[in-house]
C-alpha cells in the first residue's frame, strides 16, 4: 500500500494548482458517499493522481463505507484470476485507418417489463421474440459503423464516440487499480437503482464498446470482485465456449432479476451479456472479432466513410448528433430504472 501511495502522490505544484479546499471537500464526499453529481460542463476533471492518494490514505486510516473493499469472497478470488490473465494480454490492435469488426447476436423473449438497466443495445428496437444480428466496425477514436438485421429488416448507423468510459480515449485515462477505479465509477455512474448496479452496468458497457485497454480491463474485472452483489460460476456460454459467468443480483431493488456478463477465463474478453427475470429473457452473444482494413463495400455505399453520425432505415436518413465532449456526462450512458 505504501508503494501505491508513493507512485500516485501528487506534486506540490499539482496540489496548489488543482486541489483547492472546496474541491477537496467535494471529492472526499464523492468517494465516501458514492455521489452521483453531474460533472459540470467546462470544469476541468480532478487529477487521478490526487484521487489515488486520497483514497489510498483513507484505506490506511480505517474502514470506509465502500462495500466489498475489505473482504475477500469466492467471487473476488475467481475474478482476480481472470483479471491477472487480462493484464498480460496484448490488446487486439488496429490502426487509425483500420476497423475492429465485432459481430454479435441479440435475442429477447417475453419482454413485458423490459430489461434491466443497461441491458439494451442502442437504437435498434429488439422486440419480444426478436433476433437481431449486429455487424459493428469500431475506429480507434470511438466511432462505430453498425449494420443490423432484425426479422428481415435492415438498419445502418454511424454512431459518434460514446460518453465516458464507453469511449476509448477516456477509458485509457481511468485508474488501473481496482479500488481506485471502483471509487471513480461510483462517483460518476448514474441511472441505475443503486451504485452497485451502476458500476456493474458501466463495466459491461465499457467492455462491450471495446474501450478498455488491458490494464483498465484487468482493473474493471477486479472491481466486479469488490461488488457485494456479484457471484460467479465457471461454465460455458451459449456458444459452448469456456466462460466465467458474472451475475449481479439485487433482490431488494429488482426482485427476481439477474444481470450477467460472460468473460473468457484466459483473457478477460467479454463473450456476451444479458439479463432475465420472471417471464422474460435478454441475451447478447459476441460471435466474432477481427481487424479489417476497410468497411464492406455495400455498407460504405449506404453510410459513407466520413465521421458524420447518421441512421439509415427504409431508405430514410436521419442525423445523429455528436454529443461527446471533453467532460463526459454519465447521465447519457444509462436509462433510469423504471419506477415500481
Amino acid at each position: 500500500m505504501s508503494d501505491l501511495i508513493e507512485r500516485t502522490k501528487p506534486t506540490e505544484e499539482g496540489l496548489h494548482g488543482a486541489w483547492t479546499p472546496s474541491l477537496r471537500h467535494e471529492v472526499l464526499q464523492d468517494v465516501l458517499a458514492g455521489s452521483t453529481r453531474r460533472v459540470r460542463p467546462g470544469r476541468r476533471a480532478w487529477p487521478l493522481a490526487v484521487a489515488a492518494s486520497v483514497v489510498a490514505a483513507l484505506m490506511l486510516s480505517g474502514p470506509i463505507a465502500l462495500p466489498g473493499w475489505f473482504t475477500t469472497t469466492a467471487a473476488a478470488e475467481e475474478l482476480g484470476k481472470v483479471a491477472a490473465a487480462a493484464s498480460t494480454q496484448t490488446r487486439l490492435e488496429w490502426g487509425d485507418h483500420q476497423y475492429l469488426r465485432v459481430q454479435s447476436i441479440d435475442t429477447r423473449t417475453g419482454m413485458a417489463d423490459g430489461p434491466a438497466a443497461g441491458a439494451e443495445p442502442p437504437a435498434t428496437d429488439v422486440s419480444a421474440g426478436t433476433r437481431v444480428t449486429f455487424d459493428d466496425y469500431y475506429t480507434t477514436d470511438g466511432w462505430t459503423w453498425s449494420d443490423r438485421v432484425a426479422n428481415g429488416h435492415t438498419e445502418q448507423y454511424i454512431f459518434p464516440p460514446a460518453w465516458g468510459w464507453m469511449r476509448p480515449d477516456y477509458a485509457s485515462a481511468m485508474p488501473t487499480e481496482p479500488h481506485l477505479l471502483d471509487a471513480f465509477l461510483r462517483a460518476r455512474a448514474l441511472g441505475s437503482t443503486s451504485p452497485d448496479e451502476a458500476v456493474f452496468v458501466a463495466i459491461g458497457d465499457m467492455l462491450r464498446q471495446e474501450a478498455a485497454p488491458p490494464a483498465v480491463r484487468a482493473a474493471a474485472i477486479g472491481v466486479l470482485g469488490l461488488n457485494p452483489k456479484v457471484t460467479v460460476e465457471r461454465t460455458t456460454d451459449t456458444q459452448s465456449r469456456p466462460a466465467l459467468k458474472v451475475t449481479f443480483t439485487d433482490e431488494a431493488m429488482r426482485p427476481g432479476t439477474r444481470q450477467y456478463l460472460y468473460l473468457a477465463p484466459d483473457t478477460g474478453v467479454l463473450l456476451g451479456r444479458g439479463s432475465n427475470g420472471p417471464g422474460w429473457d435478454y441475451q447478447s452473444v459476441i460471435t466474432h472479432r477481427e481487424v479489417v482494413d476497410a468497411l464492406p463495400t455495400d455498407l460504405a455505399a449506404v453510410l459513407g466513410t466520413e465521421q458524420v453520425g447518421k441512421e439509415v432505415s427504409n431508405g430514410k436518413t436521419t442525423p445523429i448528433a455528436d454529443n461527446a465532449g471533453p467532460d463526459p456526462v454519465p447521465e447519457q450512458t444509462y436509462t433510469p430504472a423504471p419506477k415500481r
